[in-house]
């Protein structure tokens, strides 16, 4: 199920041209990311369960200036063995794409020192959120 939040554009965002920076937009993504599902990140890494980020993208659409409307819908669209993606929607609520994204991330188990399986009760807590 997707979630969304709202993103405050700072002016610390802006690159040289007043347009927030690309390298930024991930950002974005990992404020929302952490936003919406902290408690099952907190309660992952009391537990020596890692999510570590294997790769990002980042197709931008649109650029975003300081006065814009910012929203970032995430939803967990694919878990498979140790891997599972994030896909994300940064928009100003109206219609209007900025960027789409994507994130991938394994899990990995510090006790045993290894990647593992995506917990299913990971994955269940973090579509029912």
């Amino acid at each position: 199920m997707p979630k969304e939040i709202e993103i405050q554009i700072r002016f610390n965002d802006l690159d040289g041209y007043g347009h927030v920076n690309n390298a930024v937009y991930l950002s974005y993504c990992e404020i929302a990311r952490t936003n919406c599902y902290s408690d099952i990140f907190h309660n992952s890494i009391e537990n020596k369960m890692w999510f570590i980020l294997t790769s990002a993208e980042v197709h931008y659409k649109k650029f975003l200036k300081l006065e814009d409307k910012a929203f970032v819908k995430l939803w967990l669209s694919s878990a498979k063995g140790a891997l599972f993606t994030f896909e994300y929607e940064i928009h100003n609520g109206n219609g209007v794409i900025y960027a789409a994204a994507k994130t991938t991330h394994a899990v990995y188990d510090a006790v045993k020192n290894k990647p593992v399986r995506v917990p299913q009760a990971v994955i269940d807590e973090v579509e029912t959120l």
